[in-house]
């Protein structure tokens, strides 16, 4: 998903060069995701950037990979909605919804300027395709995050806290806002109250594996979220897509990995990221040139 304004940070942050090489985390996340065994690739962008994105994508990546763009349009809603007049995208779910004429397997959606680790990708393809794990065809996946690596040293960032069963089976998950250290305690706003929250807790950051069956669940989920639109500040997510899912009694289970998740929400964050990224090169994690 790559069709954010990316205001907190004050630019096209899904592009931006993090490394010597011009490399943006999009970039890396790509690499991991074809290393792992993805040979398909659907880059969901903004009409204002689709031809920034097709001029670095089209003819770059290695041939045996497939690559599309689709345009996630604030007016790409049902005709009887048209005369909604919203100015800011509708949110991560709709970004999702883009795909429904594109995807008829089984995939992954990732945001595009978050870092997630080549072992998330592995992670996750073997979930997917692999019947090793005594998954089942109709099974979903999330990959779990620490909520303390996932954190900004720049600011409060907003993280799906998530409950789970026993068995690794996802029960639920609230969005909580506004997460920072305070007090040298990890807490978050709701309703100007102050709460704590663990370090440990498991966290969503937005990669899911998914069923194509979830592109229904999300057209119906969002006809009804514009049933009852408010205004520019309410926001179609990927977790209420999720919560019907649920509701619907599909099964998702819960990858948790040790990754350090990094990302740039903040225009400050891009220095710390990109001296993490040249690390991992030096360290020969990824090769100088990716492709």
């Amino acid at each position: 998903m790559a069709a954010g304004f990316g205001s907190r940070f004050g630019g096209l942050k899904q592009l931006f060069s993090m490394t010597s090489r011009n490399y943006s985390i999009l970039d890396f996340s790509i690499y991991d995701a074809i290393q792992a065994g993805f040979n398909s690739i659907v880059i969901i962008v903004n009409e204002n950037t689709l031809n920034q994105f097709q001029q670095k994508y089209a003819t770059t990546l290695p041939k045996h990979i497939s690559v599309s763009f689709v345009i996630q349009k604030i007016d790409s809603i049902p005709t009887k909605f048209k005369f909604i007049n919203r100015k800011k995208p509708w949110g991560t779910g709709q970004a999702l919804l883009m795909l429904k004429e594109l995807v008829n397997d089984k995939f992954a959606i990732i945001n595009a300027d978050d870092f997630y680790g080549k072992g998330a990708f592995k992670l996750m393809y073997e979930s997917l395709f692999n019947n090793n794990n005594n998954n089942k065809k109709n099974d979903n996946f999330l990959i779990g995050y620490q909520l303390d690596k996932t954190l900004s040293q720049n600011g409060s960032v907003s993280r799906g806290e998530c409950f789970f069963s026993v068995n690794n089976n996802l029960s639920h998950i609230v969005e909580r806002k506004q997460i920072a250290t305070r007090s040298n305690h990890t807490s978050y706003l709701e309703k100007d109250s102050i709460k704590a929250i663990q370090n440990d807790s498991i966290v969503s950051m937005n990669f899911w594996g998914f069923n194509s069956e979830i592109l229904d669940i999300a057209e119906r989920e969002f006809n009804q979220f514009l049933e009852y639109y408010k205004n520019d500040d309410s926001e179609f997510y990927i977790t209420k897509v999720v919560e019907a899912a649920l509701n619907d009694k599909k099964t998702f289970k819960i990858i948790k990995t040790n990754s350090q998740w990094f990302g740039i929400t903040y225009k400050e964050d891009a220095k710390m990221v990109s001296k993490h990224l040249e690390s991992l090169i030096n360290k020969r994690c990824y090769p100088e040139i990716l492709w």
